[in-house]
């Protein structure tokens, strides 16, 4: 495979608006594996699929009221599996982990170990300070040691989330693979709405990893391109936790679907080259987590940034191979 394509895939929504008036009609998980088969279906080559895990309090601040709820990011992966097997390539859950002692996760680790899944993505605080009422009981970097000291993961193979925006996620992002030890660390990143943060980044990042004696050669680093198919470009903005994109002059006056996902192709391609080329530079081993950040129509539909996805993809094949 000449360029390494991850797919996100998140659990579906347990109920859509789809029923008489808008009214709530009960979801299948079949509807998300239907989205792998599409992309099967499609030609695409690419590595695997992995199933955001959104933290509960998060959504409901960025909904400003209950959010709908999924299926578990677990359950679902499982599911995944199970229909697909190794047709699927990797099957990566996510999950959010800081609501627990590391010791009372171990029964959700060994059950998805025990169906064959040897991949999650440990997700953790939201907010530096939990909202009312709530308590942290656990962190990435305490998960990682746990599961380190303790081994009873047996095959077990990590990631974690780098949100390269945030303040001093250089650090953090030192302090977890310090905590992971020695392996391979999978690290998933959010999506771009420009490059030049994430370019940042990675120079902070590897004098950081550099100055602890990190082989970077571990470190399987996969970059979120998304989709922007949507008018409404303030969704977005709420996604990555910013009042505006970046990207948004890129954006005016684009009207139809078809020209957004034009436009979200040729800029995520612009990103995908000078993130390869710093990641050469660097040492690092650079793929990416394509994101279609909408799945299926208001109707149940697939939609038509699934299209875009696979456009994109192949194009980054061509581009790299």
């Amino acid at each position: 495979m000449s360029c390494r394509i991850l797919i996100e895939n998140p659990a579906p929504f347990r109920q859509a608006a789809r029923g008489p008036n808008g009214g709530p009609v009960d979801v299948s998980m079949d509807e998300g594996v239907d989205v792998v088969r599409y992309l099967l279906a499609s030609g695409l080559q690419f590595a695997g699929v992995h199933h955001s895990d959104l933290d509960p309090y998060e959504a409901k601040q960025m909904r400003r009221g209950e959010a709908p709820p999924r299926f578990d990011s677990l359950d679902y992966a499982c599911y995944v599996k199970e229909c697909l097997g190794e047709q699927a390539g990797l099957v990566i859950p996510h999950r959010v982990i800081v609501y627990r002692e590391p010791e009372e996760q171990l029964a959700s680790l060994r059950r998805m170990l025990a169906l064959g899944i040897h991949d999650l993505v440990l997700v953790g605080t939201p907010f530096h300070t939990p909202p009312a009422g709530v308590v942290y009981r656990s962190s990435v970097e305490q998960m990682l040691a746990f599961l380190r000291s303790e081994r009873p993961d047996s095959g077990l193979r990590l990631g974690i989330v780098v949100l390269h925006e945030r303040r001093d996620e250089p650090a953090r992002l030192r302090r977890k693979l310090t905590a992971a030890g020695s392996g391979r660390v999978r690290l998933m990143g959010q999506f771009l709405d420009d490059a030049r943060p994430m370019l940042a980044f990675m120079d902070a990042a590897a004098r950081e990893l550099e100055a602890s004696g990190r082989d970077f050669g571990d470190l399987e680093w996969n970059i979120g391109l998304a989709m922007f198919t949507l008018k409404n470009r303030d969704f977005y903005a709420k996604l990555l936790r910013k009042p505006q994109l970046a990207c948004e002059p890129r954006f005016a006056g684009l009207h139809s679907t078809e020209s957004r996902i034009a436009e979200s192709v040729a800029m995520n391609l612009e990103f995908a080259e000078r993130l390869r080329a710093r990641g050469d530079a660097l040492g690092f081993d650079i793929g990416f987590s394509l994101q279609p950040i909408i799945e299926r129509t208001p109707k149940g539909s697939m939609h038509p940034g699934m299209d875009g996805i696979v456009e994109l993809g192949k194009a980054l094949h061509g581009r790299f191979g």
